[in-house]
């Protein structure tokens, strides 16, 4: 009886230290799992990121290259009033044509090429700011998203 007592309590010891022993590689295996995931998503987030640089960084070089084009009109209808004034000073005066709306006079186009630089002038700075303002909205919408979503 002895022996059988022992029988059973070796067989209950290997037992107890079987499920033991797979408890810990289940919980080594899960472990291992949870670092896998944790790695998988910092990927996951820097690539997000990535992606996300290079959409914001693309769009404000496509919004750059428009405020260029803009500028590049600016400038040529620029160059067309100092045409037009220089030839008005330089040309022969026109019969009628003396400094009212209705006449091509030096003072009018002068004045008209004065206002028009200082428009050129805010537009470009405006279109600067319009830049800055719309990377800081798309930044605080793009972090916002991203803490949101978390």
């Amino acid at each position: 009886m002895l022996g059988r007592t022992m029988t059973g309590a070796a067989i209950a010891a290997a037992f107890f230290v079987g499920v033991w022993l797979y408890g810990q590689a289940q919980y080594r295996q899960g472990v291992g799992d949870t670092k896998a995931d944790a790695v998988l998503a910092q990927i996951s987030i820097e690539q997000g990121m990535q992606y996300e640089r290079d959409r914001a960084d693309a769009e404000y070089r496509g919004l750059v290259r428009a405020r260029e084009t803009t500028l590049l009109d600016l400038n040529t209808a620029r160059g067309e009033l100092d045409w037009l004034r220089r030839s008005a000073i330089s040309g022969p005066q026109v019969a009628g044509g003396g400094s009212g709306l209705d006449g091509v006079g030096t003072d009018w186009i002068g004045g008209f090429a004065a206002c028009y630089e200082e428009y050129a002038e805010l537009a470009t700075d405006a279109a600067k700011w319009a830049d800055m303002v719309n990377g800081l909205q798309r930044y605080v919408r793009a972090t916002h998203h991203k803490v949101k979503s978390k």
